[in-house]
């Protein structure tokens, strides 16, 4: 597995705790939304992350991987903009959500500089 594949499985997992904890180890009241659409995003991550090892070209497992993470953070960036950011789950998942975009950004630039200098060989 790749340092991108390795973080895919990783945010997957981390997303699936945060949405378990949400139900049933809340802080107030349960939240079945939550525990949904956490677990939702971070199965769907976790598995794109397995099947991007097992695919000859991982690109749309990854393409995929940067919209959930969109998808998983924008809940909580409105609310910064409101001013009722808090920082766990909103400040956790965002750091998550941006960190696997920013390991698969640079993942895809490092594939585009040897493929440039392939090609230039």
């Amino acid at each position: 597995m790749t340092t991108a594949q390795k973080a895919m499985v990783g945010y997957g997992v981390a997303m699936i705790a945060i949405g378990a904890q949400s139900y049933f180890f809340p802080h107030g009241k349960p939240s079945i939304i939550s525990f949904v659409a956490a677990g939702s995003i971070g199965l769907i991550v976790l598995l794109l992350g397995v099947l991007a090892s097992k695919a000859a070209n991982p690109r749309w497992f990854y393409i995929a991987s940067i919209f959930f993470a969109f998808i998983g953070c924008s809940r909580f960036i409105g609310n910064i903009f409101q001013g009722k950011f808090t920082m766990y789950p909103g400040g956790l998942v965002i750091l998550l959500s941006v960190g696997l975009i920013a390991i698969l950004g640079m993942g895809h630039m490092s594939a585009m500089k040897a493929r440039k200098a392939e090609s230039a060989e």
